[in-house]
Order: C-alpha cells, then sequence, then structure tokens
C-alpha cells in the first residue's frame, strides 16, 4: 500500500514537472506571438526568435539563419547568459553557417537532431570544435507555401543530455510562428525599402538635373545604385579615345567602397576585367562568383573581398557606349540578378543624357569664353584704330587743311584790287577749310579724345559732360571724387565709352531735363554712375539695343558688374563696378 502511494506521489510530481513545463513553453510561445504581434523588423525578430529558442529549449546557444543561395545565412545568434561569452563563436550576420546540419535540413525540408560530429548529416568538425557540441536541434521554418525560408538551430541543453525527439514539435511550433513574423517583417522591410528607393531615386533624377561635370554624375550614380541594390563598392568611368587610332578604352579616376571614395584610376582595354567586356559586347554583365570568374580582378577581391559583381554599360541616345558602372557585393549577401541588370540599365539611360548635356554645357562655355576673347580683342582692336584714326586725322589730315589754308591765304595776298570776286571766292573757299578743320578736329576728339591718355578719366568725363550740354541743352550735374589710384588703360576707355553711349542714350531716348554722372572708388572698385530724370523704360519688357548690349559687354570684360534700374516715368540709373588694378 505504502509502495502505491509512492508510486503516485511520484506520478503526480511527474505530472506537476510536465505541467510546470508545459505552462512554461506555452507562455514562451505567447510571448513568440507577441512579438510576431509587434511587426519588428527582420534583423529584430531574428534576434528575439533566438533568444526565445535558447530559452523555450533550455539551450546554451541558439542560431537563426535565413535562406540565400539555398544555404543558410546568419541573422542572429543568442548565447545563454549562464554560458561565457568566450564561448560565442566568430560567426556574424550576413556569414555562411560552417554546419552542415542546417544545409541539410534545408535541402530535405525537415527537422533533425545530431548527438555527435561523426553522425550523417553531422557537424562540420571545426564548427563542432569551436562550439564544443554535444547535440544540435535544427528545424526549418517553412512559409505559406511550404518553402524553406530558414532555419532555427539550438545547440547544447544546459541541463545536460542530448535532444530528443520530443523537442521537435516545441521547436516546429516555434519556427510556424516565427515564420509569419518573418514573412510580415519582410513585407514591411521591402515597403520600407521601397519608400528608400523612391526617394533615392528622386534625389538622383534631381542631382543630374544639375549642372554637374560627367566625373561627379557618375559618382552619384554608383552612390545611388549601390544604395537601392545593398551593393558594398563599386566604381564608374568614361569612354575615352585611347593611343591606338580609332579605338576608345574604359577610364574610372576612383572606387567607392562602405560610403568613401578610394583614388584608384584605372582604364579597360576590350574584354578586358567586367568593363572592357561590356565595352566590347554592349550589354551587362552578371558575375555572382566573381572569384571564380575569367575577368575577375585579382586587387579588388584582394582589396575589398568581392563576392558578386554586376557591370552596365552607359549608352548615348544613339546607342554608343560613353561609360560604364559597376557594382560590388561582399560575402553573405544576395546575388545580382537580371532584373537588377534592367533597372540599373534605366539609370545609366538617364545619366547618359545628363553627361551629353553635361558636356554640351561644357563646350558651349568653352565657345562662350572664346566668343568673349574674341569681343575683348575685337574691342581692343576697334580702340587701337580709332586712336590711330584720330592721330591720322589731326596729324595729317589737320596738317593738310592747314597747308591750304595757309596757301589760300597767300594766294589772297597775290590778287590785284580789281579783282573782289576772286578774292571774295577765296575768302569763302577759307572759311569753309576752316570749318573742315574744326569739324576733323571734333571728329578726332570723339574717336579717341586726347584728354583720356593725357589727363585721364575725371578730364575726360568733365569734357564729356561740357560738350553734351552744349549739344544737347541737358543739364549734366557732375559728381567725380578722386580716383587715387589710377584704372587700367582698359578699364578708363570702358568706362568712358560707357558714359558716352549712356549719355546718348538719354538725348535720343529719354526726353530728360537733366542728368548726373558720378565717379569714385569704393572698396578697391571704381564706380560710375548715370542718372536721369527722363521717361524711363520696363527693363524686362525692354530687348536691350545695341547701345545696352555694348555697354554690358565692356564690363564683363573687366570682370566687373552692371545694372540697368529703370520704371516708367521714374528715369533710369546705369550702375557700373569695375575692380581696380
Amino acid at each position: 500500500m505504502e509502495a502505491e502511494f509512492l508510486r503516485i506521489e511520484a506520478e503526480v510530481a511527474q505530472l506537476r514537472r510536465l505541467t510546470r513545463m508545459q505552462s512554461r513553453e506555452i507562455e514562451q510561445l505567447r510571448a513568440t506571438a507577441r512579438l510576431v504581434v509587434e511587426e519588428p523588423d527582420t534583423m529584430s525578430l531574428a534576434r528575439a526568435i533566438a533568444r526565445q529558442a535558447a530559452d523555450l529549449l533550455i539551450a546554451d546557444r541558439a542560431m537563426v539563419a535565413m535562406v540565400v543561395d539555398d544555404e543558410p545565412v546568419v541573422h542572429a545568434y543568442y548565447p545563454s547568459s549562464e554560458v561565457d561569452s568566450s564561448e560565442k563563436p566568430d560567426v556574424r550576420p550576413g556569414e555562411s553557417v560552417a554546419s552542415s546540419v542546417a544545409s541539410w535540413v534545408i535541402r530535405k525540408q525537415q527537422p533533425h537532431i545530431s548527438t555527435a560530429p561523426s553522425e550523417r548529416p553531422g557537424l562540420v568538425p571545426s564548427f563542432a570544435k569551436a562550439l564544443a557540441c554535444r547535440s544540435v536541434l535544427c528545424v526549418p521554418i517553412l512559409n505559406h507555401q511550404r518553402i524553406v525560408t530558414g532555419v532555427i538551430e539550438v545547440h547544447n541543453r544546459r541541463q545536460g543530455g542530448v535532444f530528443s525527439p520530443a523537442h521537435v514539435p516545441v521547436a516546429e511550433t516555434l519556427a510556424d510562428e516565427a515564420s509569419i513574423g518573418f514573412e510580415r517583417a519582410r513585407l514591411f522591410d521591402r515597403m520600407h525599402e521601397w519608400s528608400q528607393s523612391l526617394e533615392m531615386l528622386l534625389g538622383f533624377s534631381a542631382a543630374i538635373n544639375q549642372r554637374l561635370n560627367p566625373s561627379l554624375l557618375l559618382r552619384q550614380l554608383v552612390e545611388n545604385a549601390a544604395r537601392f541594390l545593398k551593393a558594398d563598392g563599386g566604381m564608374a568611368g568614361l569612354a575615352i579615345p585611347s593611343h591606338e587610332p580609332d579605338s576608345i578604352v574604359m577610364s574610372s579616376e576612383a572606387y567607392w567602397s562602405r560610403g568613401v571614395w578610394h583614388e584608384r584610376p584605372r582604364s579597360w582595354e576590350r574584354n578586358q576585367g567586367l568593363p572592357g567586356c561590356v565595352l566590347e559586347n554592349e550589354f551587362p554583365y552578371l558575375a555572382n562568383e566573381y572569384q571564380e570568374d575569367r575577368v575577375a580582378e585579382q586587387d579588388l577581391i584582394a582589396g575589398y573581398d568581392v563576392r558578386r559583381a554586376i557591370c552596365s554599360p552607359i549608352k548615348a541616345t544613339d546607342n554608343t557606349i560613353v561609360g560604364f558602372f559597376e557594382l560590388h557585393k561582399g560575402p553573405g549577401q544576395t546575388p545580382f540578378t537580371w532584373q537588377d541588370a534592367a533597372f540599373l540599365e534605366s539609370l545609366a539611360n538617364t545619366t547618359a543624357v545628363a553627361i551629353q548635356n553635361a558636356r554640351l554645357l561644357k563646350a558651349l562655355e568653352v565657345k562662350s569664353d572664346q566668343i568673349q576673347t574674341l569681343s575683348a580683342n575685337h574691342v581692343r582692336r576697334i580702340e587701337e584704330e580709332r586712336k590711330h584714326i584720330a592721330r591720322e586725322l589731326h596729324d595729317e589730315a589737320g596738317q593738310a587743311l592747314i597747308g591750304i589754308k595757309l596757301a589760300l591765304q597767300v594766294l589772297a595776298r597775290q590778287i590785284p584790287e580789281g579783282m573782289a570776286d576772286l578774292r571774295g571766292e577765296l575768302d569763302h573757299l577759307r572759311q569753309q577749310v576752316n570749318g573742315a578743320t574744326s569739324h576733323l578736329k571734333d571728329l578726332a576728339r570723339r574717336l579717341r579724345p586726347p584728354t583720356l591718355d593725357q589727363l585721364g578719366l575725371e578730364v575726360a568725363l568733365r569734357q564729356l559732360a561740357s560738350e553734351f550740354q552744349d549739344v544737347t541743352g541737358i543739364a549734366v550735374v557732375l559728381a567725380l571724387s578722386p580716383l587715387g589710384k589710377l584704372p587700367s588703360q582698359e578699364a578708363g576707355i570702358a568706362l568712358y565709352r560707357i558714359a558716352q553711349e549712356a549719355l546718348t542714350n538719354v538725348a535720343k531716348h529719354s526726353g530728360a531735363a537733366s542728368v548726373s554722372v558720378g565717379l569714385g572708388v569704393e572698396r578697391d572698385r571704381i564706380e560710375l554712375i548715370i542718372v536721369d530724370d527722363g521717361c524711363g523704360f520696363d527693363p524686362s519688357q525692354s530687348v536691350g539695343g545695341l547701345g545696352l548690349l555694348g555697354m554690358k559687354e565692356r564690363v564683363a570684360m573687366l570682370a566687373g558688374d552692371f545694372t540697368v534700374e529703370s520704371r516708367p516715368g521714374e528715369g533710369a540709373r546705369v550702375s557700373v563696378c569695375v575692380p581696380l588694378p
């Protein structure tokens, strides 16, 4: 009777232990369910599932790995707090698992318990030794289509012994709950990636529409494409002429790795490296086993641990190759796909247009600089020719007229007193010569006033204002401050011509009663300001005549500033500011 009582008591105690254990397992599974409802991201969920697996199965350590290229890649590793951290293996998220158990479970799509490295499938000896594994339980994570998306693997029972088939249903229940969470997490991760990708594409679109040079465009292309496809590194380059006639090579300046550009000038001929293959075939190139690829570059493998690569050509609108860009991934990352290649080609086409635009802008700037240089030379030669003509008019033609005038005077004295009519004709002819001489002097002064070369800009402007007032009757108010430092000859001539043209415009178009001319120095810059009180005009509606265009060109040659301010009925203000030499 007592023995029976003891047996019943033992069975009750065993039932209580089982009840406590089941209650604990149920609570752990509920915690996992609550975790799934919270919708964490994939990596956070993997870490939480690893922790739950270790606690639920009373294991020393647990690992969650997801399937990439039919192989398990670590997403989370959780050693129990009771295990010394020194036992944690050198396994990091993103790395392949050196355990054949997980690979076997993925292939067979069923759970497996291993109790010794010698079993088949067993642990890889180095992995078993590093973790001192006595027993391993691994179950697949199956999605709704019954496809293995990952595994949960636990090592060693903390209380000794080994894992048994009784532990499999518990682990599978945890895997089923994890599967739902991972599906949702991947969906939300993908939505977040799409959102980020859209932002990246918008940013890239804005960037390529700026006035960037081709090198900067290519760098932005690599950075944006790498972020979109989660690549670790990459490079880009342009097709440039080679030393061989009618031949081109791909040329790159730098390599991008984990957010940093490293200067690395390189060039590739046809069929040399991925860029050379793209140049030859004019088609994207995928190398998901880069280290075994025939055109792989060993320095990239050694320096950046490149495992996967994709290279896409950049084609102009006429389908000619203008460049390339290449992206790389390291160990444990997903392979590139032809869908990725199609996406990169679309980016490349957009970039090709931007590169062509940048080149056209550069060519336009070069042409503009050439035109400005030619214009400056033209203005300089005109001024030199004016100076020469003014001198010729004053010295040669003027002296000739004076000679004619003196000859007429001598001839007049030789005419007899009785020939009054002939004497009158000579006097009239002499007056015409006097008028022609005066006109030549005035013309020579307008072409190149001698005061500008002999007495400087201030005196020349005073003379110009005086003559303008005498001819037009428009009052001129002068405010000419001493310049101190004399402007260069080019600046002096330009300022004089601008003032001359501005006063001419006032006389022709403004109907002004008065005009003011100001000259001074402000912070090592000469300022010339002409203001009239005439009818004014709307600068935004004015197409600008040759006079204003000529003023603007003269100021541009001196690297100065030119502004015109006016309103209908409020006069006009012309401001010029040029640097002192």
